[in-house]
């Protein structure tokens, strides 16, 4: 237990700390394109791990395909704030779905739903771009996930 700080020494203190997040509703791929885009990429992969999502998102950015994420580096890690909360409102809305086994990201039937109630939304240049830089990317992205995949089986061996 802590005791009240007396003479300036240091305690331990319970501060509630709150951070703002935006509601998020079904109604949001008709607001924010940007989600909708990812579906399409999603969908079109037929699954994709965050990583090789970013990658893709990332590689893209550079070759035509810009959806507005930023990205940082540390070491050799991409990562993209942006992107990870985009994933996390779809996945909590229940679009997307993470596969247990191999921690891809999937439609899920609602996604698959939602989706096609909106894609009349998603730019024709988009697709085009999408469908262009997917091919071009999509075996080093295959490549990124089986790698994370057998990373995934080769530390769940060490926990056992």
């Amino acid at each position: 237990m802590s005791q009240p700080t007396q003479g300036g020494q240091p305690g331990k203190s319970k501060e509630l700390k709150t951070a703002s997040k935006q509601v998020i509703s079904p109604s949001i791929l008709k607001e924010d394109k940007r989600k909708l885009q990812l579906l399409y990429i999603i969908k079109t992969l037929e699954g994709v791990s965050e990583k090789g999502l970013i990658t893709l998102l990332y590689e893209g950015s550079q070759k035509g395909l810009n959806m507005g994420h930023q990205f940082n580096t540390l070491g050799n890690n991409l990562f993209s704030p942006t992107v990870k909360e985009d994933v996390t409102s779809l996945l909590y809305l229940g679009y997307i779905e993470s596969d247990p086994q191999t921690k891809k990201l999937k439609l899920t039937n609602d996604g698959e739903e939602a989706f096609q109630s909106n894609k009349q939304l998603l730019e024709e240049n988009f697709i085009n771009t999408a469908n262009a830089v997917i091919g071009e990317l999509k075996s080093k992205i295959v490549s990124i996930d089986q790698e994370y995949n057998l990373k995934l089986r080769s530390g769940g061996r060490r926990r056992r």
